[in-house]
């Protein structure tokens, strides 16, 4: 209707044109033919007005959080569906970063392993405040974590000193690497073999793909928001 409200990953436009797939009382799709090929998370549009997890005293914090908390979400749900690989800890890098935070506060409410940020010794302080995390580390601390804890590693930073570090502090009990971001884009370095499980990159349309079949329709989308809810008031 005119003057109804969307939210999604809309194009960078004066405008868009939508051709609207499948329709439901909170969701809409967009099934223009050039954009079909890509993942239906890209190509969904909430309808704000029926979406519970819409408070309009938090737009800013949904435009700057909710888009990166999804993939937040599928990470962690891909350790839980994994078990952690048989980890008793994951550390996350650039921990002060909104991916790594989303990821670190639903570990922590899970309660399985024990959450670790490494991050920059100036954040050290803000990232320790968001109380997303059981402990934090500057990056130079690193050899304080016992190298014999069976550990994942979710990489945000995209540091290819700090990915050789790790691999190398922990060796074989590094259960799983997984690669997300690259904060630290500019200090990337070329692939090279790591004692340790090969690092792989994350790809959240696939995780999001598998809990579609698992939960059937709606049921990522109800979970989602059920973990945005209290994770949207630790901001607050």
């Amino acid at each position: 209707s005119v003057g109804e409200r969307l939210y999604g990953y809309l194009p960078m436009s004066t405008h868009l044109v939508i051709a609207p797939g499948r329709v439901s009382e909170g969701l809409g799709t967009d099934a223009a033919p050039h954009r079909l090929p890509l993942p239906s998370i890209y190509n969904t549009y909430n309808r704000v007005l029926r979406d519970p997890g819409y408070h309009p005293a938090h737009e800013a914090e949904q435009a700057l959080l909710r888009p990166l908390f999804v993939t937040s979400f599928l990470i962690a749900d891909f350790l839980a569906d994994n078990d952690d690989f048989g980890a008793k800890a994951v550390l996350l890098s650039s921990a002060s970063s909104k991916t790594a935070l989303g990821v670190a506060h639903q570990l922590k409410a899970r309660g399985a392993v024990q959450v670790i940020g490494l991050t920059s010794p100036g954040n050290v302080g803000f990232v320790e405040r968001t109380t997303c995390y059981d402990r934090v580390l500057a990056y130079g601390d690193l050899a304080s974590l016992p190298p014999e804890q069976q550990t994942v590693l979710v990489d945000f930073a995209g540091n290819g000193q700090l990915l050789h570090d790790v691999h190398h502090h922990f060796t074989d009990a590094l259960r799983y690497s997984c690669l997300v971001g690259g904060t630290h884009w500019d200090q990337r370095a070329e692939p090279q073999a790591l004692p340790g499980a090969t690092p792989t990159f994350f790809f959240a349309p696939k995780q999001a793909k598998k809990r579609g079949m698992d939960w059937g329709p709606g049921g990522l989308e109800r979970r989602v928001i059920a973990a945005w809810q209290p994770f949207l008031a630790s901001v607050n």
